[in-house]
């Protein structure tokens, strides 16, 4: 006796038993790319949960300038090198170069560095049509990204090209404490995919109040983990455009030419602001005068400051060393 056959049913196994290889049917790729839409939709159906951190006016795309610098404390140090367009070129120490535009979350446009090999090692990434963004940031917003990667294989040469995807989400708001202060967050999580399979999730702790993000936590699908929280921030003096770090050294000279202790001098260049503050005026055994002086640099409601001395000569004051802020403080 033949059992009768549900043709709807033979088709659907007909096409799983030939995927790729039927054109009727889907392609693997296509399979995967269904089963990513649907689990990115399933997310409507889950339970939410309330929010209970910080109330935060939605947080537009930070904004940046050559020299903003920001150091976590694993060590991680990063500044702005150079602005091309709407493009960031940020340096990640030594040779470590790489390009984003001002959402962090998104890839690296372009990046380059020498390997422990000695090996150069570059790539390049965009960001596919259709793609959504997370900015402006409010809770409970869930967007999809996808992207085109490729990599040089230092060995041969050859490009590999290879195409992720992102689903990022704003869950909540959160206030974290971490070494450089307390501050109220929107928290942000990418998961990123090759096709169907998961690769990485990271969570940033992002501040508007300062315009980036002040704690990140990633993990792989290796099993390994890091976390990282901001340590100091504010833009480097010495990383700053020439024309600013000019600026900064009259202002340095107006203050302690004129200025009495606990008096500032302030002065702008662009989007920078300095001000210079003598905290104490000594005359060494041979007759110099000397003095110690607080300088403070803002860029976007990021500030970093520096604690310095100079010393007086026929030329003027000239710098000579960093003073321990705590030594400064003291007097």
């Amino acid at each position: 006796m033949r059992l009768p056959i549900n043709p709807r049913r033979f088709l659907a196994l007909s096409c799983v038993l030939s995927l790729g290889l039927v054109g009727g049917c889907q392609t693997l790729d296509d399979f995967g790319n269904s089963l990513n839409a649907l689990n990115d939709g399933l997310g409507q159906y889950a339970e939410k949960t309330e929010n209970t951190g910080p109330s935060l006016a939605p947080a537009a795309l930070p904004k940046f300038g050559i020299g903003d610098a920001f150091v976590y404390d694993n060590g991680r140090a990063i500044y702005v090198e150079d602005i091309k367009s709407d493009q960031l070129v940020w340096n990640g120490g030594g040779d470590y170069i790489f390009q984003t535009t001002a959402d962090f979350t998104g890839p690296n446009l372009e990046w380059s560095y020498t390997d422990s090999e000695d090996r150069k090692r570059s790539g390049s990434a965009t960001i596919k049509d259709g793609s959504e963004s997370i900015w402006p940031l409010e809770v409970g917003k869930l967007v999809r990204v996808s992207t085109k990667s490729d990599n040089i294989d230092p060995a041969t040469g050859k490009i590999n090209e290879f195409d992720q995807w992102l689903t990022c989400k704003v869950p909540a708001t959160e206030t974290v404490t971490v070494p450089s202060g307390t501050f109220d967050t929107y928290v942000i999580e990418c998961a990123r995919y090759y096709k169907q399979w998961w690769m990485q999730t990271t969570t940033w702790w992002y501040a508007p109040k300062i315009g980036f993000y002040v704690k990140r936590d990633r993990s792989w699908n290796s099993g390994s983990e890091s976390s990282e929280a901001l340590l100091t921030y504010g833009p480097a003096p010495a990383k700053i455009t020439d024309a600013a770090q000019k600026q900064l050294a009259d202002t340095v000279q107006t203050a302690l030419e004129k200025n009495n202790s606990g008096d500032t001098s302030r002065s702008s260049q662009s989007s920078l602001r300095f001000s210079v503050t003598p905290l104490k005026t000594v005359q060494t055994d041979k007759g110099v005068w000397c003095r110690t002086y607080r300088q403070q640099l803002t860029a976007y409601n990021r500030t970093s400051e520096q604690i310095k001395s100079a010393c007086r000569t026929d030329s003027g004051w000239v710098v000579e060393d960093d003073v321990a802020g705590e030594t400064a403080a003291a007097n």
